[in-house]
């Protein structure tokens, strides 16, 4: 894969110098003139100063949070002191279950009775609505053949 990538780029390299030569070449139509000067450029060399830096010195420090210490007052306070906690507690209610109680019927009931429900449902039917249509009398609604009219 490196292989094709490589001849590839070698290609393109290759392509783009032989097409800047092509379009170096002058036929004679151009009034272009090219002309080279020198020019002195100065160079500078590099010397290496060491430059004193600063660097972090870790100082040991000790920090002192104060303590709050019991001092006396004019007031006396209870140790412990009282608060009011207010809980609530839900409390389970029982509730009857129902249960089956018997009784005794004279007479026999067939189980189960048979009932019959007629449902009638109303089905909605399109029904025609009157139109308003205009009668002019100068335009002919009834062509007669006999009168030569087309």
């Amino acid at each position: 894969m490196n292989q094709i990538i490589f001849f590839l780029g070698l290609m393109a390299c290759i392509y783009s110098v032989s097409a800047g030569y092509s379009e170096d070449e002058d036929h004679g139509h151009s009034t272009y003139e090219e002309k080279t000067k020198q020019v002195q450029i100065p160079i500078y060399k590099k010397y290496a100063i060491p430059i004193p830096h600063p660097y972090i010195v870790k100082v040991p420090q000790e920090i002192k949070v104060p303590i709050p210490q019991p001092y006396q007052v004019q007031v006396e306070v209870p140790h412990p002191y009282p608060v009011e906690v207010v809980k609530h507690v839900e409390i389970p209610v029982e509730k009857p279950e129902p249960y089956i109680v018997e009784k005794h019927v004279p007479y026999v009931v067939e189980k189960p009775y048979a009932v019959y429900v007629e449902k009638k449902f109303p089905v909605p039917i399109a029904k025609p609505y009157p139109v308003h249509v205009p009668i002019y009398k100068h335009v002919f609604h009834h062509s007669s053949k006999g009168k030569g009219w087309h």
